[in-house]
């Protein structure tokens, strides 16, 4: 059944419309901390989807108008134990990647992390989804980025970022590719008994020319 499934998920995202990355990124979610230990030798301490980046942060133009607190999302966070700071964006066709969301990634970067923190508790302060903030300043809390005071605990650290796709593209020699053959390669290693994660690892060499 879990092969049909991805046999499934190959067939789909042929067609034009199909948007694959949002049905298989929990599974690449749930593989980001041994990813990370074995590619790049950190210890996570927290893993956060959606991190929300607000507007006004990165686009200090756009404070006091009605765009400030509207943000952008990265598709995930990572908190590492010697406290790097990692945004990684997910893609399943390297084409799909947009200059607007390159762009806010770097300036992100040039801002820096407390920047970005001080930006959520801006967002807390303003949203209407008070409990499901409250539950990402918790997970802030239990990271020791911020406090129970919501004080921010951590310096303005770098931020790196990190492109999980197909391959790399001819303009990615500055950037950090994580691609699906190497992806792949570590999900095989890691789960070698795991059925799902071996079929998502078969799935992810088949796209990788993507």
């Amino acid at each position: 059944m879990i092969n049909d499934y991805f046999k499934m998920l190959e067939n789909w995202k042929k067609l034009p419309a199909y948007r694959l990355e949002t049905r298989i990124d929990s599974l690449f979610g749930f593989a980001v901390p041994k990813l990370i230990e074995n590619i790049y030798g950190y210890q996570t301490k927290i893993v956060i989807p959606e991190l929300p980046i607000r507007l006004a942060t990165i686009h200090p133009e756009h404070e006091n108008t009605n765009f400030a607190n509207r943000s952008y999302k990265v598709d995930f966070y990572v908190r590492t134990e010697n406290k790097k700071n990692l945004f990684i964006e997910f893609k399943s066709d390297s084409g799909s990647r947009r200059e607007n969301q390159d762009d806010y990634l770097m300036l992100s970067q040039k801002f820096g992390m407390k920047a970005i923190i001080e930006g959520i508790l801006k967002l807390y302060s303003a949203t209407s989804y008070r409990s499901k903030y409250k539950y990402l300043l918790d997970k802030l809390i239990g990271a020791n980025i911020i406090n129970n005071d919501h004080e921010i605990l951590i310096g303005n650290e770098n931020i790196q970022v990190i492109y999980a796709q197909p391959k790399s593209l001819k303009g990615d020699k500055n950037t950090k590719v994580l691609d699906f053959q190497t992806i792949a390669d570590e999900l095989i290693s890691c789960y070698p008994d795991e059925k799902l994660m071996t079929c998502f690892a078969s799935s992810l060499k088949n796209w990788a020319n993507d």
